[in-house]
Protein backbone atom coordinates (compact mmCIF):
# COMPACT_ATOMS: atom_id res chain seq x y z
CA UNK A 1 0.00 0.00 0.00
CA UNK A 2 2.63 2.45 1.07
CA UNK A 3 4.72 1.70 -3.15
CA UNK A 4 1.29 2.68 -3.72
CA UNK A 5 0.59 5.53 -2.78
CA UNK A 6 4.06 6.62 -3.18
CA UNK A 7 3.91 6.19 -6.77
CA UNK A 8 0.37 7.79 -7.00
CA UNK A 9 2.11 11.13 -5.01
CA UNK A 10 5.44 11.01 -6.65
CA UNK A 11 5.40 9.96 -10.65
CA UNK A 12 8.92 7.99 -11.99
CA UNK A 13 10.23 7.91 -8.53
CA UNK A 14 9.09 3.99 -7.88
CA UNK A 15 11.31 3.21 -11.37
CA UNK A 16 14.02 4.88 -13.25
CA UNK A 17 12.79 6.53 -16.32
CA UNK A 18 14.72 3.77 -18.69
CA UNK A 19 13.59 5.35 -21.96
CA UNK A 20 14.91 8.62 -21.36
CA UNK A 21 17.76 7.85 -19.53
CA UNK A 22 19.15 6.00 -22.83
CA UNK A 23 21.97 7.15 -24.65
CA UNK A 24 21.29 9.77 -26.94
CA UNK A 25 23.29 11.20 -30.10
CA UNK A 26 24.42 14.67 -30.61
CA UNK A 27 22.03 17.59 -31.23
CA UNK A 28 23.27 18.58 -34.48
CA UNK A 29 21.27 21.75 -34.52
CA UNK A 30 21.98 22.22 -30.99
CA UNK A 31 25.69 22.16 -32.16
CA UNK A 32 25.21 24.03 -35.13
CA UNK A 33 23.25 27.33 -33.16
CA UNK A 34 26.16 27.11 -30.48
CA UNK A 35 28.81 27.57 -32.95
CA UNK A 36 27.30 30.41 -34.40
CA UNK A 37 26.94 31.77 -31.47
CA UNK A 38 30.37 31.40 -30.28
CA UNK A 39 31.11 33.21 -33.06
CA UNK A 40 28.57 35.81 -32.15
CA UNK A 41 25.39 35.75 -33.49
CA UNK A 42 23.05 36.73 -30.95
CA UNK A 43 19.86 35.46 -32.79
CA UNK A 44 21.67 31.64 -33.12
CA UNK A 45 21.95 31.98 -29.27
CA UNK A 46 17.93 33.31 -28.65
CA UNK A 47 17.27 30.08 -30.60
CA UNK A 48 19.43 27.85 -28.50
CA UNK A 49 17.28 29.47 -25.09
CA UNK A 50 13.96 28.73 -26.75
CA UNK A 51 15.22 24.78 -27.69
CA UNK A 52 16.59 24.70 -23.71
CA UNK A 53 14.72 27.18 -21.65
CA UNK A 54 12.51 24.39 -20.13
CA UNK A 55 15.18 22.09 -19.89
CA UNK A 56 16.67 24.98 -17.86
CA UNK A 57 14.12 25.36 -15.92
CA UNK A 58 13.21 22.03 -14.62
CA UNK A 59 16.83 22.07 -13.72
CA UNK A 60 16.75 25.21 -11.38
CA UNK A 61 13.20 24.26 -10.58
CA UNK A 62 14.97 20.91 -8.71
CA UNK A 63 16.76 22.70 -6.69
CA UNK A 64 15.09 25.27 -5.89
CA UNK A 65 11.24 24.28 -5.71
CA UNK A 66 10.06 27.80 -6.56
CA UNK A 67 8.47 28.90 -10.30
CA UNK A 68 9.81 32.57 -9.63
CA UNK A 69 13.07 31.34 -8.19
CA UNK A 70 13.63 28.93 -10.90
CA UNK A 71 12.86 31.03 -13.46
CA UNK A 72 15.24 34.02 -12.10
CA UNK A 73 18.05 31.20 -12.23
CA UNK A 74 17.56 30.04 -15.44
CA UNK A 75 17.44 33.71 -16.87
CA UNK A 76 20.81 34.17 -15.08
CA UNK A 77 22.01 31.09 -16.46
CA UNK A 78 21.60 31.93 -20.00
CA UNK A 79 23.07 35.31 -19.47
CA UNK A 80 26.29 33.70 -18.32
CA UNK A 81 26.32 31.30 -20.84
CA UNK A 82 26.49 33.31 -23.34
CA UNK A 83 28.86 35.68 -21.64
CA UNK A 84 31.26 32.60 -21.45
CA UNK A 85 30.27 30.88 -24.40
CA UNK A 86 34.03 31.64 -26.26
CA UNK A 87 35.09 29.00 -23.71
CA UNK A 88 32.77 25.86 -25.12
CA UNK A 89 35.34 23.69 -27.22
CA UNK A 90 33.03 21.25 -27.81
CA UNK A 91 29.64 22.79 -29.33
CA UNK A 92 28.56 19.29 -29.22
CA UNK A 93 28.42 19.80 -25.68
CA UNK A 94 26.67 22.93 -24.94
CA UNK A 95 23.25 21.35 -23.56
CA UNK A 96 25.32 19.40 -20.49
CA UNK A 97 27.48 22.79 -20.32
CA UNK A 98 24.41 24.72 -20.04
CA UNK A 99 22.89 22.61 -17.72
CA UNK A 100 26.04 22.65 -15.15
CA UNK A 101 25.82 26.51 -15.15
CA UNK A 102 22.08 26.53 -14.62
CA UNK A 103 22.20 23.93 -11.23
CA UNK A 104 25.12 26.18 -9.84
CA UNK A 105 23.21 29.39 -10.54
CA UNK A 106 20.30 27.43 -8.55
CA UNK A 107 22.45 26.45 -5.87
CA UNK A 108 23.41 29.86 -5.07
CA UNK A 109 20.18 31.05 -4.96
CA UNK A 110 19.32 27.96 -2.53
CA UNK A 111 22.36 29.02 -0.56
CA UNK A 112 20.45 32.16 -0.13
CA UNK A 113 17.11 30.59 0.90
CA UNK A 114 17.26 29.49 4.35
CA UNK A 115 13.61 28.96 4.78
CA UNK A 116 13.50 26.49 1.56
CA UNK A 117 13.16 23.21 3.10
CA UNK A 118 10.14 24.65 5.51
CA UNK A 119 8.41 26.54 2.77
CA UNK A 120 8.38 23.18 0.43
CA UNK A 121 7.25 21.20 3.48
CA UNK A 122 4.59 23.78 4.71
CA UNK A 123 2.85 23.58 0.50
CA UNK A 124 -0.04 22.38 0.32
CA UNK A 125 -0.84 19.95 -2.71
CA UNK A 126 -2.99 22.10 -4.51
CA UNK A 127 -0.87 24.89 -4.64
CA UNK A 128 -0.41 26.56 -7.34
CA UNK A 129 3.60 26.81 -6.17
CA UNK A 130 3.83 23.46 -5.40
CA UNK A 131 6.74 21.57 -6.47
CA UNK A 132 6.83 20.31 -10.48
CA UNK A 133 8.00 17.07 -9.92
CA UNK A 134 5.85 16.21 -7.23
CA UNK A 135 2.34 16.61 -8.30
CA UNK A 136 -0.91 14.99 -7.78
CA UNK A 137 -2.17 11.67 -9.68
CA UNK A 138 -3.82 12.92 -12.88
CA UNK A 139 -7.27 14.02 -12.42
CA UNK A 140 -9.88 11.10 -13.28
CA UNK A 141 -12.83 12.62 -11.07
CA UNK A 142 -12.01 10.22 -8.00
CA UNK A 143 -14.63 10.57 -5.48
CA UNK A 144 -13.98 13.17 -2.98
CA UNK A 145 -12.56 10.49 -0.54
CA UNK A 146 -10.31 9.19 -2.57
CA UNK A 147 -8.96 12.52 -3.72
CA UNK A 148 -8.01 13.35 -0.18
CA UNK A 149 -6.04 10.45 0.22
CA UNK A 150 -4.77 11.41 -3.30
CA UNK A 151 -3.31 14.64 -1.76
CA UNK A 152 -2.42 13.99 1.58
CA UNK A 153 -0.52 11.06 0.41
CA UNK A 154 1.26 13.93 -2.04
CA UNK A 155 2.00 16.16 0.56
CA UNK A 156 3.55 13.06 2.76
CA UNK A 157 5.63 12.64 0.14
CA UNK A 158 6.48 16.00 -0.42
CA UNK A 159 7.97 16.57 3.41
CA UNK A 160 9.58 13.23 3.22
CA UNK A 161 11.71 14.49 -0.20
CA UNK A 162 12.21 17.41 1.26
CA UNK A 163 14.02 16.12 4.58
CA UNK A 164 16.28 13.78 2.40
CA UNK A 165 19.76 15.18 2.30
CA UNK A 166 20.89 17.44 -0.10
CA UNK A 167 22.90 14.95 -1.67
CA UNK A 168 20.02 12.01 -2.29
CA UNK A 169 17.38 14.40 -2.79
CA UNK A 170 19.05 16.59 -5.98
CA UNK A 171 19.76 13.53 -8.00
CA UNK A 172 16.48 11.95 -7.43
CA UNK A 173 14.18 15.62 -8.13
CA UNK A 174 16.31 15.38 -11.44
CA UNK A 175 15.83 12.06 -12.67
CA UNK A 176 12.12 12.17 -11.46
CA UNK A 177 11.54 14.58 -13.72
CA UNK A 178 12.34 12.26 -17.00
CA UNK A 179 14.28 15.27 -18.67
CA UNK A 180 17.77 14.07 -17.86
CA UNK A 181 20.43 11.20 -18.99
CA UNK A 182 22.06 10.05 -15.47
CA UNK A 183 24.96 11.30 -17.42
CA UNK A 184 23.44 14.78 -17.96
CA UNK A 185 23.17 14.36 -14.24
CA UNK A 186 26.28 13.58 -13.54
CA UNK A 187 27.69 16.42 -14.95
CA UNK A 188 25.53 18.86 -13.20
CA UNK A 189 26.19 17.48 -10.08
CA UNK A 190 29.90 17.33 -11.09
CA UNK A 191 29.43 13.78 -9.42
CA UNK A 192 30.46 10.17 -10.76
CA UNK A 193 28.36 8.47 -13.03
CA UNK A 194 28.20 5.24 -10.77
CA UNK A 195 27.49 7.42 -7.52
CA UNK A 196 25.02 9.29 -9.08
CA UNK A 197 22.68 6.09 -10.02
CA UNK A 198 23.15 4.66 -6.64
CA UNK A 199 22.09 7.73 -5.20
CA UNK A 200 18.98 7.77 -7.37
CA UNK A 201 18.19 3.94 -6.19
CA UNK A 202 18.88 4.86 -2.31
CA UNK A 203 16.77 7.84 -2.28
CA UNK A 204 13.55 6.08 -3.77
CA UNK A 205 14.04 2.89 -1.51
CA UNK A 206 14.36 5.89 1.44
CA UNK A 207 11.43 7.90 0.66
CA UNK A 208 9.54 4.36 -0.19
CA UNK A 209 10.70 2.93 3.20
CA UNK A 210 9.20 6.23 5.09
CA UNK A 211 6.05 6.36 3.36
CA UNK A 212 5.34 2.90 4.32
CA UNK A 213 5.98 3.44 7.81
CA UNK A 214 3.83 6.59 7.80
CA UNK A 215 0.71 4.33 6.05
CA UNK A 216 1.55 1.95 8.36
CA UNK A 217 1.23 3.96 11.57
CA UNK A 218 -1.93 5.20 9.84
CA UNK A 219 -3.75 1.87 9.62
Amino acid sequence: MGELLVEAAVPGLASAPEASMSEAGPDLETARLARLARDGDRDAFARLVDLHQQSAWRVAMAALGRHEEAEDAAQDAFLSAWRRLGTLRDVERFRPWLLSIVWRKALDRRRGLRAWIRMIAARHADDEGAMWSIEDSPDLRPSPESAVMSRSAAAAARKVIAALPAKLRDPLLLAASGDYRYEEIAEMLGTPLGTVKWRVSEARRVVKSRMERMTGARS
